[in-house]
């Protein structure tokens, strides 16, 4: 059985839970949460996680500030430790629901609240190019004169799908819209003349902090994988995973959240395999 993830809600807090082996043995519970007012977390979709690697994100709304607000917090050792609590929003009027999504570095959260002073809910988007360390501004995705709440969001290469439900039309329908640049993978193609042999360069610099590139080239299409590793050889990053054409290219890891030390990077495409040692210094 692979090893996989499961959020469990309760009104008093959020709790963890992850298999140790094959027969699904798990582990003990894991508060997340400690506040007097509750993580809600008793309807569909209240809360929310997602995994890169090693890399674990949740969020979910609760009312510790006297306002129902969205808030997230992340592992960067699949789930054995934690770091505090961040509140994303902070508006006059409630905010639920929210759902998350991860791609690399690049973390996508949505949720639906009422700021615009219409009465109205709308759906929000927010996300974080590092990994959770910092997050953007929040942008409001819906402006309808009806209800727009219960949103859900993931990413595919450079695109960032969301999807929710609203009565702009009467009825209570789905509804879904796209940012087609909005997942920055960081891949760029640099040469498009054909390179002699598949290849993975050593990453540049080296060692780095908390960025660097790594650069490889393709002399036919295939499907690349492009993944970094810690020492224990758990997969900490996905950089790769798409379709590429013939050609050069550059993609940059940003480690922000990673500990300190010597990692891995492996690339595969069909059947080429290689991998290089890069060091992250704080």
């Amino acid at each position: 059985m692979k090893h996989f993830y499961l959020l469990l809600g309760i009104f008093f807090g959020v709790l963890l839970l992850s298999p140790t082996d094959s027969r699904a043995q798990w582990e003990p519970d894991v508060r997340l949460t400690n506040e007097p007012a509750g993580s809600y977390t008793s309807t569909t979709n209240a809360w929310c996680i997602a995994s890169s690697g090693d890399a674990l994100h949740v969020v979910w709304y609760d009312d510790r500030d006297l306002n129902w607000e969205i808030y997230y917090k992340r592992s960067t050792d699949g789930g054995s430790s934690w770091g505090p609590d961040t509140r994303l929003t902070n508006d006059l009027f409630a905010s639920f629901y929210p759902s998350v999504a991860v791609s690399g570095s690049v973390v996508h959260v949505v949720w639906h609240d009422q700021r615009d002073n219409s009465g109205i809910d709308e759906i929000y988007y927010k996300r974080s190019t590092d990994g959770g360390s910092s997050w953007g501004a929040d942008k409001q995705l819906t402006s309808e004169s009806s209800f727009s709440f219960s949103p859900s969001v993931t990413a595919a290469g450079s695109i960032v799908h969301v999807v929710w439900q609203d009565y702009r039309d009467g009825n209570s329908e789905i509804y879904y819209k796209r940012d087609p640049t909005g997942n920055v993978t960081g891949i760029e193609s640099i040469d498009s003349e054909i390179p002699k042999e598949f290849s993975l360069s050593q990453n540049y610099p080296n060692p780095f902090n908390p960025n660097t590139t790594i650069q490889f080239a393709l002399p036919k299409s295939g499907f690349v994988s492009l993944k970094i590793y810690n020492l224990l050889g758990r997969e900490v990053a996905l950089l790769v995973n798409e379709e590429k054409t013939y050609g050069t290219y550059t993609v940059k890891w940003n480690a922000s959240g990673m500990a300190s030390g010597v990692y891995f990077y492996r690339m595969q495409v069909d059947s080429f395999i290689e991998t290089r040692k890069l060091v992250f210094l704080r």
